[in-house]
């Protein structure tokens, strides 16, 4: 898909110009006239020349959170107004910054004018519009609530995006101060060590054990550092293709929940997402095997994944809700206390978003209060490399000054 310049004259005989993306220029043309406007000239944009070549070469990227949730606002903003669907949509495309979405909302709106439903022609982009995603617009087109539909669903996307972002905060920070406790580590190692290592030699002094490590350590480091840098890239590559295997994957999200410090953050996010979107298909009257399959594909944890299938297959036995919960071990007493309030009263979404807002208010506390819990355990790491430089450096030297006294 490129990007085309074009010139038109609308019906009043006013000349328009503007950008549209699009896949040949009778598209561009075709569009133009459904929106009443009579094109004049249409010509790819001087500034995307080269956008058709790097879309074949590199793909184009799919659309972040933050353009769906921009895109909801904006549907709402628009239905709610009362513009028609297909003129909404085209609204929405011309905003949008992402080219695989553009081009999406630009198929949809093809669609739709062929008499296709708006979550039958979302549906069939599922790399942009998720279960949940589609089932909401599903719903808000039966009922006649569209606007409402776009509205919870920008509520939670925004909810949700706010929560991914500050469990990546929360692993960002330990994983840059480490990273640069090694690389520290590894320069003493390579050109600061051997030069003491070298001098302590000269005496032919018998060494400590400290000072024998690091010696070790750094003839090790500079003999075969290109080991080291291929086992560190093959350990990284290995690792990042195993995790996306369906095993690997699996094992992985069961992994982080078990980290150290951070597993508890990342396990109540999951559990807030949860919450969030089973909520949200509740309340959309979705049936509960049809929410738990939504809900499957929104948690983005093959674990939690894993466990809401068996879920499913526990209620398709006769279980209740409650049981087949209890059964995953997965849920903590809280979420089963409210789910089988929930059950009961029939005020199962109110239930579910009090649990979403709980969780979210507790990994908002946690990533907080992540700098205070961790500074401790940098603190104990840190001390006890220095301490093994500071003596493996120093103690032969005091060794040197006392055989100079004596």
């Amino acid at each position: 898909m490129k990007i085309y310049s074009f010139i038109g004259r609308d019906r009043d005989g006013k000349k328009i110009s503007g950008e549209m993306p699009a896949d040949s220029p009778s598209v561009v043309a075709e569009q133009l006239l459904k929106r009443n406007i009579q094109p004049l000239e249409v010509k790819v944009a001087t500034s995307n020349l080269g956008q058709g070549l790097m879309d074949e070469l590199f793909g184009q990227n799919p659309p972040k959170t933050d353009d769906l949730v921009l895109m909801s606002r904006q549907l709402q903003t628009l239905v709610r107004a009362g513009i028609p669907m297909v003129r909404a949509i085209h609204g929405v495309q011309g905003g949008s910054r992402n080219a695989m979405l553009q081009k999406a909302l630009n198929q949809i709106a093809t669609a739709l004018e062929s008499g296709q439903d708006l979550s039958r022609a979302m549906a069939s982009h599922p790399k942009i519009f998720s279960t949940l995603f589609v089932n909401m617009v599903r719903v808000g087109e039966s009922t006649g609530r569209l606007d409402e539909a776009f509205g919870q669903l920008y509520h939670y996307m925004e909810v949700d995006s706010a929560t991914r972002k500050q469990i990546k905060s929360a692993l960002r920070y330990p994983a840059f101060v480490m990273s640069g406790m090694f690389a520290a580590l590894f320069v003493m190692t390579y050109f600061v060590l051997p030069n003491f290592f070298g001098f302590f030699k000269s005496f032919k002094m018998e060494l400590p054990w400290q000072t024998k490590l690091l010696m070790a350590t750094s003839q090790f480091t500079l003999n075969y550092w290109y080991l080291i840098l291929i086992a560190l890239v093959a350990g990284v590559l290995g690792f990042t293709s195993y995790i996306k295997k369906t095993d690997g994957k699996l094992w992985w999200d069961r992994t982080k929940f078990s980290l150290p410090v951070v597993g508890n953050i990342i396990k109540r996010g999951t559990l807030a997402r949860f919450s969030r979107s089973f909520a949200m298909s509740s309340k959309s009257g979705v049936p509960i095997l049809g929410i738990l399959e939504s809900v499957a594909h929104a948690v983005d944890n093959a674990y939690v994944a894993k466990k809401i299938w068996e879920m499913m297959i526990a209620i398709e036995r006769g279980e209740s809700l409650v049981q087949a919960s209890y059964a995953t071990q997965l849920f903590p007493p809280l979420v089963i206390q409210m789910l089988s309030v929930g059950e009961e009263t029939g005020s199962m979404d109110q239930m579910m978003n009090d649990i979403a807002s709980f969780y979210e208010r507790e990994v908002e506390y946690d990533v907080k209060a992540l700098s205070s819990a961790i500074e401790p355990i940098i603190t104990v790491v840190m001390g006890i490399m220095i301490a093994i430089l500071a003596m493996g450096v120093f103690l032969p030297l005091w060794d040197l000054v006392k055989g100079a006294k004596g």
